[in-house]
């Protein structure tokens, strides 16, 4: 696999260690929140990919590449050819996979497991749940298709984290992701993603502090039972950040990479944009595969996001909680606000650490 990009001048920047490929704009669900529903039904061909694939690795820092789109299972010989170019090169890439799970046959999920590759499921919860809002364009049982694709990874015991987005729509069902995780039967973790107001998210909304808060309660403790009954932990991802946070100490924005000047999120044109988020939005664009990201773009860009996150550091939850996102805190107006579902998602959680680490 070759490619003719040039040595590309990135050597007044830091090394890139978030890399997003949209492997494709296209999905086979039309789920009613999506924030990148707006991306062009396109794929990103091959050319492209390697191109991005080798500007991270040209950094020689370890980097995170996450597989998404669409839904990027649609490009799966590509995904292929991609480990392949990773591991022939020898670079040090943390691979993940973040699927709905509708094409996740047995033998892909084999094949992504002994390349080492990390799976995430979106689920949201009961089946009545997810066919309600991640609709499959062919008519199919979303919640069906899940289950299968988890049953797959299941019975060759590969282990998968789920990923659920919670609105205002859905927030007094979430205890049910409890229910799904256990009867999935391999599922590692669940993490919890605050509606965006992006895409089909512009006409939806996030639930409030107190809605989610109290959903959080009914589904800890709904957990914890089912953990008693089945003698099976099943991890929340964001009280494991948490844990880790307290660990390392390392708490100003971890999770930022664009903050820092180290993301690069590429469409399917290899445009490089700071965020998954923000990908069509000029103000936020970085570059092109092809020349390199713009070094005064990419500090210009870590600038302002490090400037509306700034009341995060005045916050008594801050070195537990590491700061927002902003790409919630992005509104559908272009106005940056202060998530509260963000906040309180975040609060409870370091509450929970506290009260099972007390000091």
């Amino acid at each position: 696999m070759t490619t003719n990009n040039p040595c590309l001048p990135e050597r007044d920047l830091p090394p890139i260690r978030m890399l997003v490929l949209t492997l494709t704009g296209r999905c086979n669900f039309a789920c009613r929140y999506c924030y990148a529903a707006s991306i062009a039904a396109e794929d990103m061909d091959e050319e492209t990919a390697v191109a991005a694939v080798r500007l991270a690795g040209r950094g020689g820092s370890r980097f995170l590449l996450q597989f998404s789109g669409g839904e990027p299972l649609l490009r799966y010989r590509l995904i292929q050819k991609l480990i392949r170019l990773i591991e022939e090169s020898h670079y040090d890439a943390q691979l993940q996979l973040q699927t709905n799970g509708a094409l996740l046959t047995p033998e892909i999920g084999r094949y992504l497991y002994e390349h080492r590759v990390a799976l995430g499921l979106s689920c949201d919860g009961r089946p009545s749940l997810m066919d309600r809002m991640r609709v499959a364009k062919d008519g199919s049982s979303s919640s069906h298709l899940v289950a299968v694709a988890a049953r797959n990874l299941a019975k060759q015991d590969i282990g998968a984290g789920l990923t659920c987005v919670v609105t205002a729509d859905s927030v007094e069902e979430l205890p049910g992701i409890a229910d799904i995780a256990h009867f999935y039967g391999n599922v590692r973790q669940v993490g919890f993603d605050i509606l965006r107001e992006q895409g089909r998210g512009t006409a939806m909304q996030a639930p409030t502090a107190e809605a989610m808060t109290q959903a959080l309660e009914k589904t800890y403790a709904r957990m914890k039972d089912l953990e008693k009954l089945t003698g099976r932990k099943i991890h929340f991802t964001q009280e494991n950040r948490v844990h880790r946070l307290a660990q390392t100490g390392q708490y100003d924005f971890p999770q930022c990479y664009a903050m820092r000047g180290e993301a690069a999120f590429v469409d399917v044109r290899g445009d490089i944009y700071a965020c998954s988020s923000l990908v069509g939005w000029p103000q936020y664009r970085l570059g092109n595969v092809r020349t390199g990201r713009d070094p005064e773009k990419v500090r210009t860009v870590g600038q302002q996001i490090r400037d509306a996150m700034e009341p995060c550091r005045r916050c008594s939850y801050f070195s537990l909680c590491g700061g927002g996102c902003f790409s919630r805190w992005l509104r559908k107006d272009r106005v940056v606000r202060q998530s509260a579902a963000e906040c309180a998602l975040k609060q409870f959680f370091i509450r929970k650490y506290k009260e099972n680490h007390p000091r």
